[in-house]
């Protein structure tokens, strides 16, 4: 009794990823953010506080916009091709409290990775030695920190395809970690304390900043694709509304 009491819940919990539109959705937002970061990373620079407060607000504005669009989007496809097909009603619209919550958990869950790891970085190697490998072991870390939310968001919701998803997020970071250091990475002086607009400093930020953008373009492309096989499959097994429906 208690296995299908879970079971239940999880297929509760899961719904809303039941038609694959919210993967493609968040997939499109991630592929949208990495295309900010590697064309700004190819673009001429005056300095690097004008560069990274340009990239950053762009990042910002394109944050919230995109997740409005996505959330707007997914209420019409709801409406109008998942609910049909299995029966169930949206309930009352989302508030803007909890449209305010769902913004701020996903940049959370880009930016408390990110943070989490400068620190601990920090905490074990002495600061050159951070910066000079940052490129190749920023996209590693943040790989398999995001590797472990999906796999912890598969088994809550009971969904096997995040077990594969976070495989590939943590293959990635890994194998955008292994390119980096097989290129190479910049040396650094025992002292640094001049200040970080030190070109050395800059090269190092500016280049964790593109592998960063790869992370997230890769990570995008593959949820789009989760969420194109669930949705096609989803369509097989769903063809037409429910008879109550129609």
């Amino acid at each position: 009794m208690d296995i299908q009491i879970d079971a239940a819940l999880k297929r509760a919990r899961g719904y809303w990823f039941i038609d694959g539109f919210t993967e493609m959705a968040a997939g499109g937002l991630f592929v949208v953010l990495a295309g900010i970061l590697l064309f700004s990373g190819t673009m001429p620079q005056a300095s690097f506080p004008g560069w990274f407060l340009s990239v950053t607000s762009e990042i910002v504005i394109a944050k919230l916009i995109g997740i409005l669009v996505a959330i707007l989007i997914l209420w019409w496809l709801k409406d109008h091709f998942t609910y049909p097909r299995t029966g169930f009603v949206r309930g009352k619209r989302v508030t803007a409290t909890q449209v305010f919550v769902i913004i701020r958990s996903f940049i959370l869950f880009l930016l408390l990775p990110i943070l989490a790891l400068l620190a601990a970085s920090l905490l074990i190697a002495s600061a050159p030695t951070v910066l000079a490998s940052m490129p190749a072991w920023f996209p590693v870390g943040l790989g398999l920190i995001w590797g472990g939310v999906y796999w912890l968001a598969g088994e809550w919701m009971g969904l096997r395809r995040f077990r594969l998803l976070a495989v590939m997020m943590v293959l990635t970071g890994i194998a955008i970690g292994v390119w980096q250091f097989a290129m190479g990475l910049p040396t650094f002086p025992s002292n640094i304390q001049s200040g970080i607009f030190r070109p050395i400093v800059l090269e190092t930020i500016h280049r964790t900043l593109i592998r960063l953008g790869f992370l997230i373009l890769i990570s995008g492309v593959v949820l789009m694709i989760s969420g194109l096989v669930t949705f096609l499959r989803y369509r097989k097994e769903n063809p037409t509304p429910n008879a109550e429906e129609s």
